[in-house]
């Protein structure tokens, strides 16, 4: 079986891609699997990424995983490396708006327009809208004068609010901080007003119809980079300071959360 990958996920920018692509080649080339890098961009919904045959250590965002219907092995989940991290397998959604407005609290942006990105992304809607749902009440049933969306994609709804077509948006703060990484140029002129709290972060999986035990080799050689010298620079390149096994059962609380 033809086996391959795609990083859409977290290819922010493009020194990110190339950071995700040189880590993994070398992995793959280590646990002896040809694995071809397919570009998998828009218009693409990112779904139909997650159902290519052979797909062998993309990730894959919590909330689908936990609502698929076919039975997708997970491989591991990723350790970000930023402090804020607190070193465990988690991330948040963070609210961004532009610096012009002055703003400094997420209750500022409230009447004004609301960016989303896709109504089955954990970071760019499930979470945001949780978190947002504490602030409605009887008195205030509706916290902005337009939603929009969906933008499809971070970099989209990154473009929508520069461009001023709308003025509050919630991304991934993974994503944010590859960004921040590689090309903080990029968020030039934008102001963070708040973060969702933490909840599982996206994990690394393969399809139903790859062999288990390839899967197998690729997470026991995931699980030990962290403490090999040819892989930290590979690593610091993406901001993962190691891999761990993912605890499935904590990703059920995604699904808790869409049930307001």
């Amino acid at each position: 079986m033809a086996l391959v990958t795609s990083f859409r996920m977290y290819n922010a920018v493009p020194a990110a891609a190339r950071a995700w692509r040189a880590l993994f080649e070398r992995v793959f080339a280590e646990v002896g699997v040809e694995v071809a890098f397919i570009e998998h961009g828009v218009p693409k919904p990112i779904d139909t990424l997650w159902r290519e045959p052979g797909l062998f250590g993309a990730f894959m965002c919590g909330w689908p995983f936990t609502r698929a219907d076919r039975a997708m092995q997970a491989i591991v989940a990723p350790v970000p490396s930023p402090s804020r991290y607190g070193d465990e397998p988690r991330y948040c959604s963070d609210f961004l708006a532009r610096a012009s407005s002055r703003w400094t609290r997420l209750e500022d942006a409230f009447g004004h327009r609301f960016g989303w990105m896709a109504l089955d992304s954990q970071s760019g809607f499930n979470a945001p809208r949780a978190h947002l749902s504490q602030f409605v009440s009887p008195e205030r049933r509706h916290l902005f004068s337009e939603s929009k969306g969906p933008y499809v994609t971070p970099a989209k709804t990154l473009e929508a609010l520069k461009a001023g077509e709308v003025d509050v948006i919630a991304l991934d703060g993974y994503y944010l901080d590859l960004v921040r990484h590689h090309e903080p140029q990029r968020l030039e002129g934008l102001t963070q007003l708040a973060s969702t709290p933490w909840t599982p972060i996206p994990l690394l999986v393969a399809a139903p119809d790859v062999d288990p035990n390839a899967v197998s080799r690729l997470r026991e050689l995931l699980l030990v980079i962290d403490k090999r010298e040819d892989y930290r620079l590979l690593l610091a390149d993406v901001l993962v300071s190691r891999f761990i096994r993912a605890d499935l059962e904590t990703y059920g609380v995604l699904e808790e959360m869409s049930g307001l």
